[in-house]
């Protein structure tokens, strides 16, 4: 949801002052109709989907997995409808014209691109309307396996905690960053000459624009830790441990803090570029759920993300695409000027390539990020592993880090213990890590085969631990993986700045 909400920002901020340079539909009846259209789709669809699931676990208690699969399957249902749904409203009709022909919403910057997203936020929330008695059939179901079992976990929210939570969790996250993008984007569009005159650059626009990301990307977990409802974790034993931890890795952090969610939700999550601005967040379900050696694991692997510098070189990606992104609209307005004959006017081919440049945004990070965000969850995963390693008499499994397996070889030549250029894992902390990880989706009601394009599924992630600690040369070639994604958005983002300067700096 986090892509989504991130790419229904990008698509109208896409819309030129002017209009779509293409013809739309420009009679009210069929606009307003696919615009509440896509509200009404997501919420049949989420209905559909939420209905099976409840026809059935109501006969048949013990389908619970199939219930999660074909939950998993209509959430995702619903976010395709709500993609198509917002593109369509907003690139086939003059949805976007008649928002700002409203004269009030011209008195506020960014108002109006606001304005515009109401019927997506509407349908997203409709959809999950729709898809809460799923949800709360699968986990009353959970509910009663936990006391059979003798635990006594809270009682299943309630719709007005879980619309609130979902819309914290998978919507202000992204949308409140963007509010002030949004603003910012619509002032530099005003004083886009004014700016050019004081700066006395061509590009001037364009460094405010990102200086105002760049702060906002910044600050931002400041907003955050208030918009997912956190409390400072409170002094005790799991606390000293994870400090221990904190001290032996070298991780520093502002706070510890419990990220509140009703007890519904088992997750863990690190936010913040320095010190003064990085939290570490463990949810309640977390550690009302799980025993301290597996939150410790959890907890270890989003310090993986802080000590791995992942969360920096996510920026280096963000820059990286915008350099990839700008240089392909650079050479679209060269050719243009070289052969004006082939194209269409300067205004309607400026439209045409502020639509395709946020398209292409949305392509890149569609298909980059997420192979690099999954590389890095792997090598956060092994971290996690290794900062739970037990002492040589605490291992209980058979282990190549403390000599009393052997690494795996497909040639049957190497003996015991770690080989040259391997990276040591204990096995008996991978599979503490593993089997936090699979009741982790346990608790959250995920299928463990279920595919995730930021981190691949769960079984996946368990049986590359269990690889890793087999073959110490499978984490080194993870490790390699990772260096060499590293070094391409390093030295890609170096190319960039270069060229940009060399093309744009005034002479």
């Amino acid at each position: 949801m986090y892509f989504l909400v991130f790419a229904a920002f990008a698509i109208v901020l896409s819309i030129p002052s002017g209009g779509l340079p293409w013809k739309t539909i420009e009679v009210p009846a069929l606009t307003y109709g696919m615009v509440a259209g896509q509200a009404l789709l997501a919420g049949i669809v989420a209905w559909g989907f939420a209905r099976a699931v409840r026809t059935r676990l109501d006969s048949e208690p013990a389908w619970l997995p199939g219930a999660q699969r074909l939950f998993a399957q209509g959430t995702f249902a619903v976010r395709v409808v709500l993609a198509f749904g917002l593109a369509g409203s907003i690139y086939l009709t003059d949805w976007a014209q008649r928002v700002r022909s409203v004269r009030w919403l011209q008195s506020f910057y960014g108002l109006d691109e606001l304005a515009m997203l109401v019927p997506f936020f509407t349908a997203i929330l409709l959809g999950w309307v729709m898809l809460y008695p799923a949800d709360r059939a699968i986990r009353r179901v959970h509910f009663d396996q936990q006391l059979r079992a003798g635990i006594l976990p809270r009682p299943v929210w309630r719709l007005g905690s879980y619309l609130s939570f979902m819309f914290r969790q998978h919507v202000l996250i992204i949308a409140v960053p963007m509010v002030p993008i949004v603003i910012a984007n619509d002032l530099v569009s005003y004083y886009s000459r004014s700016i050019r005159h004081w700066t006395k650059v061509a590009w001037g626009g364009e460094a405010v624009l990102v200086a105002v990301a760049g702060l906002v990307f910044l600050v931002a977990p400041l907003m955050l830790r208030h918009i997912w409802h956190t409390r400072v974790l409170p002094p005790g034993e799991l606390r000293d441990r994870l400090e221990r931890m904190c001290k032996r890795i070298g991780l520093t952090y502002r706070r510890i803090l419990i990220w509140e969610s009703d007890g519904m939700v088992v997750n863990a999550a690190v936010m913040g570029l320095f010190r003064p601005v990085r939290y570490i967040l463990l949810s309640d379900g977390l550690l009302e759920m799980m025993d301290d050696r597996k939150i410790e694991a959890v907890f270890g692997h989003e310090a993986g993300h802080v000590k791995k510098r992942h969360i920096q070189y996510y920026l280096l990606f963000a820059i990286l695409s915008m350099f990839i992104v700008g240089g392909l609209m650079e050479l679209a307005m060269r050719a243009r000027a070289q052969w004006p004959g082939y194209f269409p006017p300067l205004a309607q081919f400026e439209g045409y390539l502020q639509v395709a440049a946020m398209a292409l945004v949305v392509l890149v990070w569609g298909m980059g990020f997420g192979a690099v965000s999954r590389r890095f969850e792997w090598q956060a995963d092994l971290f996690g592993a290794q900062s739970v390693t037990p002492s040589e008499s605490e291992c209980n499994r058979p282990c190549v880090l403390h000599g009393t397996a052997t690494p795996f070889d497909p040639s049957g030549e190497k003996g015991p213990g770690v080989p040259p250029g391997g990276v040591p894992v204990c096995a008996t902390a991978a599979t503490t890590f593993a089997d936090a990880l699979h009741r982790i989706a346990d608790l959250n009601g995920i299928p463990i085969d279920a595919r995730s394009w930021r981190h691949s599924s769960i079984a996946n992630r368990k049986q590359l631990l269990h690889q890793y600690a087999a073959d110490p040369q499978a984490a080194a070639r993870l490790e390699r993986s990772v260096l060499i994604i590293k070094a391409v958005l390093l030295a890609g983002t170096a190319i960039g700045l270069v060229v940009a300067t060399w093309l744009y700096w005034p002479r």
